[in-house]
């Protein structure tokens, strides 16, 4: 039976054969599925450009634009930094430098680039790390407890928030020279952490508003207090916050210049990388050169700042919305 069944077979796939050897109705209507199911990228591409509106080729335009708009000044600033002292407002204007130099770089790590980089990472490190503790208990208690006065209280820390440091840039100078933290790293780091708790704590409090408070519950039904409640419960879901507020905060800390210049003053073994770079603008003429090599050195910490947090940032973006209570 089973050679009857063989032959069976056989004279079947005989029969979907065409006697010159074509390919059958059969053949060619597998062969155009094929076709259909695995498009070619070119054809995906044209077929999803017919499906564009004016509006949407408006709305890429104005991308495209944007980007242009944000990214030509870097890259403007990355080619002045390796173009030789000639060179650099040579007309017809390019881009690329015919001659590449590194004189700038060196002269900027002669006038102590190091020091600048090692005293805004300090500065950096201990004033994020100080806002996101202090933020993070302080969010946690206005998204989860109820109190007298507590809408009252989250106008008052947002109402900080936005008064310019510029604004009270006297009154911050007297008290903090009647404290001695003038010319001194811990005075910097605290008027950072004043000045931008409050709004990494309205910031958070978004983010805990978006977690169930069934997880409190459970938590506190296993035994846990209120601080093991936020330490190995919350966290966790509230990483993606937590990422959002240190990017936000290391970006303003790192990139600050008025207050560190003013609590600062003379004392250039303390400087900063943004007072580095305001070293090298004088009376009589700025070195333009010198300038753009301190920031492009400037910009990469905070470039890898954000590639390490990147995917928590982005989540954080989506996840998180500022929904008082």
């Amino acid at each position: 039976m089973s050679g009857d069944t063989d032959r069976g077979g056989e004279d079947d796939a005989t029969a979907t054969r065409r006697p010159d050897g074509g390919a059958t109705g059969v053949e060619k209507a597998t062969g155009r599925e094929s076709t259909r199911a695995k498009p070619s990228v070119l054809n995906r591409i044209r077929a999803e450009l017919a499906e564009l509106t004016v509006f949407d080729l408006a709305v890429y335009a104005l991308y495209a634009t944007a980007i242009a708009f944000f990214v030509f000044p870097v890259l403007w600033v990355a080619s002045a930094s390796l173009r030789p002292a000639g060179e650099l407002f040579s007309y017809p204007f390019r881009l690329l430098p015919r001659e590449v130099s590194l004189s700038a770089y060196r002269q900027v790590f002669q006038a102590g680039m190091v020091s600048w980089l090692f005293n805004s990472t300090l500065v950096t490190i201990f004033g994020v790390s100080s806002i996101v503790v202090v933020s993070v208990p302080a969010a946690y208690a206005f998204s989860r407890f109820e109190f007298t006065g507590r809408r009252g209280l989250l106008g008052i820390v947002l109402l900080f928030q936005m008064i310019s440091p510029v604004i009270i840039i006297v009154p911050l100078y007297t008290v903090m020279s009647s404290l001695g933290l003038l010319r001194t790293r811990a005075g910097l780091i605290l008027l950072y952490v004043g000045i931008q708790t409050p709004f990494s704590i309205w910031l958070l409090k978004g983010y805990f508003d978006t977690i169930p408070k069934e997880l409190d519950y459970a938590a506190r039904i296993d035994g846990c207090n209120r601080l093991q409640t936020l330490r190995h419960v919350l966290l966790r879901p509230v990483a993606p916050g937590i990422a959002v507020v240190a990017i936000f905060n290391t970006v303003l800390t790192w990139s600050e210049f008025v207050l560190a210049f003013t609590v600062l003053g003379s004392e250039s073994r303390l400087h900063t990388i943004s007072i580095g770079v305001y070293k090298f603008q004088g009376q009589y003429g700025n070195d333009w050169r010198a300038i753009a090599a301190a920031s492009v050195i400037g910009m990469l910490p905070l470039v890898i700042v954000f590639l390490g947090l990147q995917r928590y940032f982005v989540r954080g973006l989506v996840e998180g919305s500022l929904k008082g209570q």
